[in-house]
C-alpha cells in the first residue's frame, strides 16, 4: 500500500475496532511493511490509549467511549497538527494570557509551552487539561460548564457566562472549516455559540488548521475572517487566499 505512518495507524485503529483483534503478522503483509514497522505503529496507538497491545498483536483498549472519540480525533493528520502546534506556539510571549480551544489541533500547541515562565492558560477542555496539568508553572484557568463526554469539554451558559468576565487574551481557536467568504464556521452550534464570545472578548483571534479545514464552510458562522489577526497552517493556501489575506491584513503562516 505504501501508507504513511499516520494512514497505516488510521487503518489498523480501523481494523482492532471491526474485527476485535489484529495480528502483527497479517498486518504487515497486508500493507507491504515490516513487522517491525507495524509493532511501531501499534506502540503509537497503546501509547495514545487507542489499543492494547497483546502477544503478536492488538486489542481494542476497554475505555470509555469519550476517550476514544477524542483521541481517535488527535490521530488524524498528526503532524500537520504538530506543525501547526510548534508555529502557533511562537505567537507565545511570557505573561500572556491565552485560550486554547477544545480541538485536537490547540492540544499540539501545549509541549511547546513548557518553555515559557509565567502563563495564564485558560481552557474548556477537560482532554486539554490532561496535558496542561504538568505545566505546574503557569496559572491554568477552567471555565466549567456542561460537560460532553464525546468531545471531553464544557460549554453552555455557565462556560459563556464565565468567559463573558474575561478580556485581554490571545484566542487560538480551530473551528472546524475556513473560507475567504463564508469565515470561520463550524458544524455544532453548541461550539459555535460559546465560540463567538471567545472570538468577540479575545484581544487577538488566530486561526490554527490544516489544508483540510480551507474552502468547506460549515453550517454555522462564527465569524468573519477579517476578524482573524493570524493563520497558522501546515501548507501554503492558494493565491487567492494570499491575495484576500494582504487585503485584510491578516497574517498568514505556515512552514517554508
Amino acid at each position: 500500500m505504501g501508507l504513511l505512518a499516520e494512514d497505516r495507524q488510521q487503518h489498523i485503529l480501523k481494523l482492532v475496532h471491526a474485527n476485535s483483534r489484529v495480528e502483527v503478522a497479517s498486518l504487515a503483509r497486508e500493507l507491504g511493511v515490516t513487522e517491525i514497522t507495524i509493532r511501531r505503529d501499534l506502540a503509537v496507538l497503546h501509547k495514545l490509549g487507542l489499543v492494547k497491545k497483546t502477544y503478536g498483536g492488538a486489542v481494542p483498549t476497554p475505555v470509555p467511549e469519550m476517550n476514544l472519540s477524542v483521541k481517535f480525533r488527535q490521530t488524524r493528520n498528526l503532524s500537520a497538527k504538530k506543525t501547526i502546534g510548534r508555529l502557533a506556539a511562537d505567537l507565545v510571549e511570557d505573561g500572556d494570557v491565552i485560550f486554547l480551544e477544545a480541538g485536537s489541533t490547540c492540544y499540539e500547541i501545549i509541549p511547546h509551552l513548557v518553555r515559557f515562565e509565567n502563563l495564564t492558560i485558560i481552557v474548556n477542555s477537560l482532554y486539554l487539561l490532561s496535558r496542561l496539568h504538568e505545566l505546574t508553572r503557569h496559572r491554568i484557568i477552567i471555565t466549567g460548564g456542561l460537560y460532553r463526554p464525546d468531545r471531553m469539554d464544557m460549554v453552555g451558559p455557565t462556560a459563556e457566562a464565565a468567559v463573558s468576565q474575561l478580556s485581554g487574551f490571545k484566542a487560538f481557536t480551530g473551528a472546524d472549516d475556513i473560507t475567504i467568504d463564508a469565515g470561520i464556521s463550524g458544524g455544532d452550534v453548541v461550539t459555535v455559540g460559546f465560540a463567538k464570545i471567545i472570538a468577540h472578548r479575545a484581544t487577538q483571534l488566530i486561526f490554527v488548521g490544516d489544508h483540510s479545514k480551507f474552502d468547506n464552510p460549515a453550517l454555522y458562522k462564527i465569524t468573519d475572517i477579517a476578524e482573524l489577526d493570524y493563520i497558522v497552517t501546515d501548507v501554503a493556501p492558494s493565491q487567492e487566499w494570499h491575495a484576500a489575506l494582504r487585503e485584510k491584513n491578516i497574517k498568514l503562516i505556515y512552514p517554508h
